[in-house]
């Protein structure tokens, strides 16, 4: 018995240690949000999120794994970017549905988060300002024409991608957080591509053709119909927008008369 209080007084000693590290911490994160706010930044930076997470998941020596590391550090995040502002997340769905799980999955507990009956609802909050960020389901066949149609509007970006830890719901819980700009690159990322194709046999293949020249990875393919004609093409292509295989590939795109417009680069899912 005396061992094991000598235990709980160590661990009552390091949990004094660690809530001094994280109020210093959030003091930190506090002058980090004053200074987003004068130079127009947003409050959530998904690259600069993930790289702290593959860095400490990387440098961890034990027992902690990699899902518990990234648990715990979720919520010292979540109160960080609710310290910075009143941060709001904008869900599709309901209470307690599967957007708002995966919104928490990846912004924790401590954040505001706002519910949203359909897509173009929860555009329009984050393109007003009335959200820092909305969380919208993938769909098992990729996004729907409603969402593929809103982000043709330009008024977004996709900036994270979510996969929803639920068992078998992994492989069908995908979702997409909407954001204001494009991101810097995180070191891993991949890029989400919106092209306008006539409804022609050889359509799909010269789409492709800039790919295959430049050796640019399309690691995803969707199509839909467009409202005003022909397909919206939803590509996802390994690499940051930014990058000279991706470049090469928008500038193939455009010389091939082409319309291509850039959804947004974001982490790699780990």
């Amino acid at each position: 018995m005396e061992n094991l209080s000598q235990l709980r007084d160590a661990i009552d000693a390091i949990d004094g240690k660690l809530l001094g590290l994280l109020n210093e911490r959030a003091r930190f994160a506090q002058e980090i949000g004053l200074i987003k706010e004068r130079n127009g930044r947003p409050v959530y930076a998904p690259e600069r999120a993930e790289q702290l997470m593959r860095r400490l998941t990387a440098a961890s020596e034990g027992p902690l794994d990699a899902l518990a590391i990234r648990a715990i550090y979720r919520e010292i995040m979540s109160a960080s970017l609710a310290l910075e502002k009143d941060t709001v997340i904008a869900c599709e769905g309901g209470v307690g549905g599967r957007s708002h799980r995966a919104a928490k999955q990846q912004f924790g507990s401590c954040v505001r988060y706002t519910f949203h009956a359909s897509p173009a609802s929860l555009f329009e909050a984050v393109s007003q300002g009335g959200a820092d960020c909305g969380v919208i389901p993938f769909g098992e066949e990729g996004p729907d024409a409603a969402v593929l149609e809103l982000l043709a509007g330009g008024t977004v970006q996709l900036c994270s991608q979510i996969v929803l830890y639920e068992g078998e719901e992994a492989d069908t819980g995908r979702h997409l957080v909407l954001g204001s700009i494009l991101n810097t690159p995180s070191g891993d990322d991949q890029t989400a591509l919106l092209i306008r194709l006539n409804d022609q046999p050889g359509a799909l293949a010269s789409a492709m053709e800039p790919f295959k020249a430049s050796g640019a990875n399309v690691i995803s393919i969707h199509s839909r119909r467009a409202r005003e004609g022909g397909l919206h093409l939803f590509l996802e292509v390994a690499g940051h927008a930014h990058d000279p295989q991706m470049t090469q590939s928008l500038e193939g795109l455009r010389s091939n008369q082409l319309p291509v417009m850039v959804c947004g680069s974001y982490p790699c899912f780990q």
